[in-house]
Parts: structure tokens; sequence; C-alpha cells
């Protein structure tokens, strides 16, 4: 892939991950201002990526099957008209409606344009590859909530939505000058055969665990921001900005690492037991500089776990049905972060923001504690055969 192209991959995802945070890191506090209760701000939100579940996997098989080009301009169409229906609505099912289009739009774009990306390089450092698309997205995770606290607490939320919008515009401008994949002849045994790999079963496994600290965060990290740690709108978009310019600085030295040390899934669980250690120590923070420092360890964590996740999707998986089977895995991802964006809702209500993220930060250390074990454990196995 040529430069050129490459860089217009580069912007769509930083645009896309620009838009969608500088709105979805305040949507919180949005909707607690339409005096939603915190389980429908739970629900709202979570709906999000339960609404990208019932399409996205579709959408994947049929980029495969027809053109994942025009499929990428038609998620980025639904993702703009998500934006310019929250201009216009305010009560909660009209709300509900507009946020299931925004899940559909921005799942199609986040998996078809990393799909298509994925098939369209050569599998030479694909670590760094990868990373180098996701320099993109943490730039755009980090400077979108920081420009949008900045026009909130301004100008006021409809301002920042707006913004958000011409954004969005321009992620459907550079959809029209993506390099297009060739289709393949669509077979559902193909998917099937794909899936039933032990490697395959066991990174569901895992994107399914690091999903669910998605949803904690989506639903709660802004609340718990705002009304226990007494942080402004402003300070808010500077948590964020500084962690996006923090993952941004790890990402080429993750992908580095990965290229080197091929140990599959060995990065991926080491991630997410940082990961899960510094999430149960979140709620611990009282002040932006402690906030900061912990949430800087977690998206550590992050940071190996997002990358390997994808790198190991294009690995396993074989190039021509890339956009089925990664609408699969993030329709698992998506799955988990329904659940616990729901579940943290209810968490809140009744037990206050700190609570869902040392439940969630127990669970993901556990969990992937033991995977670390059978990694290890299947490492060993192997190493005695060696000697046989």
């Amino acid at each position: 892939m040529s430069r050129s192209r490459s860089l217009v991959f580069f912007l769509s995802y930083f645009l896309y991950f620009f838009t969608f945070w500088m709105v979805l890191a305040y949507l919180p506090l949005i909707f607690k201002a339409y005096h939603f209760t915190d389980q429908q701000i739970g629900f709202a939100i979570g709906l999000n990526s339960l609404s990208s579940i019932l399409l996205v996997l579709p959408f994947g098989v049929f980029s495969d099957y027809f053109s994942p080009k025009r499929t990428l301009t038609l998620g980025a169409i639904c993702f703009s008209g998500y934006l310019a229906l929250l201009i216009t609505l305010k009560d909660f099912y009209s709300i509900c409606g507009a946020v299931m289009l925004g899940g559909v739009g921005a799942a199609t774009i986040r998996v078809i344009l990393m799909s298509l990306y994925l098939k369209l390089i050569h599998s030479v450092e694909r670590g760094k590859k990868v990373a180098f698309l996701h320099l993109g997205g943490y730039l755009g995770f980090g400077s979108g909530p920081l420009l949008g606290g900045y026009i909130y607490e301004t100008f006021g939320a409809m301002p920042m939505i707006k913004g958000a919008l011409v954004v969005s515009m321009m992620i459907v401008f550079l959809t029209l000058f993506l390099e297009d994949a060739p289709p393949v002849v669509f077979s559902f045994k193909d998917y099937k055969r794909d899936i039933k790999e032990p490697d395959a079963l066991f990174l569901i496994a895992l994107v399914f665990i690091l999903g669910t600290h998605f949803g904690v965060e989506q639903s709660s990290i802004s609340l718990l921001m705002k009304d226990v740690i007494g942080l402004g709108k402003k300070e808010i978009g500077l948590v964020f900005f500084a962690l996006g310019g923090w993952m941004a600085i790890l990402v080429p030295f993750a992908g580095t690492l990965m290229d080197k040390k091929r140990r599959v899934f060995l990065l991926f669980v080491v991630g997410l037991l940082i990961s899960g250690c510094f999430q149960f120590m979140t709620p611990f923070a009282s002040t932006l500089w402690g906030l900061l420092i912990i949430r800087m360890i977690h998206t550590m964590g992050d940071t190996l776990a997002i990358l390997e996740s994808d790198v190991l999707t294009g690995l396993f998986f074989p190039a021509a049905r890339l956009g089925g089977n990664s609408g699969l895995i993030f329709c698992v991802r998506t799955s988990a972060i329904f659940l616990f964006a729901a579940f943290s809702g209810c968490l809140n209500h009744a037990w206050g923001y700190k609570v869902p993220f040392f439940i969630n930060g127990i669970m993901v250390f556990g969990f992937s504690l033991i995977a670390l074990l059978y990694i290890l454990k299947g490492s060993e196995l192997k190493c005695l055969k060696c000697l046989k």
C-alpha cells in the first residue's frame, strides 16, 4: 500500500475516533441534564453497542461479498445521521432510536475500515502497520473529548454535537478515496470453519473480557470524574486528551514489540492483567493527578490488548473473509460492552459510580490470570514435545 493511501486510512481512523469520543465522552452528562435515570443512561449508552450487533456482522459479510469501500461509505452516512438526530431529539425513546443508528454507523466504520486495511497491507511487520492506524485512533480519542469539553463548557452541548456532525461529514468524503478490495465467493461454511479453530475461539473469549471494561467506562467514567472526583467538563476533556496522547506514544513501541516477540496471546493477556488491576484502582483516585496516574497505567494494558486483538484477527482469519470475521469479533466485544454498560447503570443507581470499577477490575484480572496460566502451560507442553 502506498503512503498516500495509508494516510487516507490514518485520517479516516483519526476523524472517526475524534468524532465518536467528542460526543460519547459527554453523553452521560447530556442525558443526566435531560433528567434520565442512571438505569436509562446505562441502557442508552449500552444500546449504542447492542444495535451494532444486529447489523455489523451482516455488513461485514456484505463487504467481503460486494465492496468494503461502499459499505464503509454507507456506515459513515449512518453515523452522520445519528449526530444530526441528537441535535433535535431529547426524549428517552427517540434518543434510543438515534443511538441505535449511531451504533450501526460507528461499528461499520470501525470494523470495515480496519478489516479493509488488514486486507491491503502485507504481513511483514504487521504489528507496526496496525499500530500506525491505532496511532490515528488514539490521537482522535484524546483530542476529540478535549475540544468537545471546551465547546460544551463554553457554548453548550448542542454546538458540540453540531461540530461533531461537520467532522463526520468529512469521514464520508474521505471514504470515497479509499482503495477497495476485490469481492470473494460467499460461503457460510467457510466462515463457520474459520471460527471453529481453537486459537480463534480463545481470541473471542479474550475480546469479550476486553469489552466488559469498555462497557463500564463508557457508562460510568465521566460520571465518576464529575460527581465523585469533582472535575469540570474541561478537566474531563483534559483527562481524555492526556490518555489519548499517552496511548499514541505507547502504540508504536507496542507494535514493534509485537513484531519482535512472536508470543501469540501473551501480550494480550498481560495487557488485560494490567488493565484489570488498575480498573480496580480507579475509584481510589480523589484528585485529577491521581486519576491521571492510575488511568495512564491502566491504558498501558489497554494499548497492548487492543492492538494485539486486531493483529491476531488478521493473523487467524483469512484475508478474503476478514470483513465478516472482524464483524463477528466486534459483535462479541460490543455484546460485552452493552451488558456491562447496562449492568453498570444498575450498580450506579444502587451503590454509586465506584462499584462497577471494583467488580469489573476483579473480574478482568481473575480471568486474565487464568488465561495466562493456560498459555504458559501450553508453552511448556510444546517444549516437552520438542524435547521428545
